[in-house]
């Protein structure tokens, strides 16, 4: 596994420069939130788990929103990486970094707020809470630019179609978690966790390696 920190630092500009969530999908979803202090002080009526649930449809939502541009134009990225002798898994590598350390703060941000404004928790542990959002940034992150370098759907709505599906899935991870199953439950669904990010990442380096993809 090898870091490449000038194709890190070149694709976190770009991403900068590119990525519509820092300057409309963030205060967007901030602004959202605030509507919940209304349902907290009616805590009374509403189960506690309900907020639970809801940060979760919002982490999805955001990550749908996060993921949804156009996709990576495979010959350009060809040349590009020949002319620089930078292999394409090197790359992929290069570009999970970059994303991760653009989009886990937001949503690490957006946990924060949602929890200050709704007076709600989780039910973990602060280490179980960021672990499994790290878990959910990388497996999103990776599920992302699979899609921007294999797929060339330029549709908004039928990226939606097919990314939501799969980021409600890895959220089934995160739920019962947040929700407060027993310890060897918890470490039952981490490992689950970590399995499918090798899973995908080891995938999906091989085919690179062998320039099937």
């Amino acid at each position: 596994m090898k870091f490449n920190k000038h194709l890190i630092r070149k694709e976190i500009l770009s991403e900068y420069r590119n990525n519509s969530s820092l300057f409309l999908i963030t205060p967007t979803m901030c602004v959202l939130i605030i509507v919940f202090p209304i349902l907290a002080e009616n805590r009374f009526a509403i189960d506690e788990d309900l907020f639970i649930i809801t940060q979760i449809l919002f982490l999805i939502l955001f990550s749908t929103l996060f993921s949804i541009r156009n996709p990576i134009n495979h010959r350009s990225l060809t040349r590009e990486l020949n002319f620089a002798y930078i292999k394409k898994s090197e790359y992929f590598l290069g570009k999970i970094s970059s994303e991760f350390l653009i989009y886990f703060p937001q949503i690490l941000l957006f946990s924060i707020l949602f929890s200050v404004v709704t007076n709600s928790n989780v039910k973990t542990n602060i280490f179980t809470f960021i672990l499994t959002l790290v878990f959910f940034s990388v497996n999103t992150v990776m599920v992302n630019i699979i899609f921007q370098m294999f797929t060339s759907f330029n549709n908004r709505f039928v990226q939606f179609i097919l990314i939501v599906p799969i980021y409600m899935a890895l959220s089934f991870f995160i739920a019962p978690i947040w929700l407060g199953v027993n310890l060897e439950l918890i470490n039952i669904y981490l490992l689950l966790y970590l399995g499918i990010t090798i899973v995908i990442y080891s995938y999906t380096r091989f085919y690179l390696e062998r320039g099937k993809l």
